[in-house]
């Protein structure tokens, strides 16, 4: 994880070929940030972004949204935004690039390559990511796909 202090700075966007080559084998992507704001019961900002294009039902959604709750001990969750949505993605300092979600008539949505994924973004709590909850730590981790051959 990076400590915000430690600010990440993005020398560049990544383009379409290399946001394609970046995603490939990759099932998500988890990002966990400190919420901006002061909340002890929601202290921290995820983003769960699916390599899918695929809309989900609100069913289906909400079952794969249940899963990755369970699986990091998610609770306390609010402000929850679901669905397809633009992902851009910096390169900077940590070994993986960045995903940024990129949200409709943004300011920098017409400046950026995105691509579309299938998104949660919400604040919440967890019984993990201490870092992020006491030091201000942002990280996010990819998790492939697995070889079944």
């Amino acid at each position: 994880m990076t400590n915000n202090k430690d600010i990440l700075t993005t020398s560049k966007w990544l383009n379409l070929d290399e946001i394609n080559k970046n995603l490939e084998g990759v099932e998500y992507i988890f990002m966990a940030a400190p919420t901006p704001q002061s909340n002890p019961r929601l202290p921290i900002h995820f983003t769960i972004y699916l390599n899918t294009t695929d809309d989900f039902t609100d069913e289906i959604s909400n079952m794969v949204f249940n899963k990755f709750c369970k699986d990091y001990e998610i609770f306390k969750v609010n402000d929850m935004i679901k669905g397809l949505h633009k992902v851009a993605f910096s390169v900077n300092n940590q070994e993986t690039y960045m995903p940024m979600l990129i949200l409709d008539n943004s300011d920098i949505e017409s400046e950026l390559t995105t691509k579309k994924m299938y998104v949660y973004d919400f604040e919440g709590n967890a019984k993990g990511f201490k870092e992020c909850k006491t030091e201000s730590k942002t990280g996010w981790t990819y998790s492939y796909e697995k070889d079944n051959s």
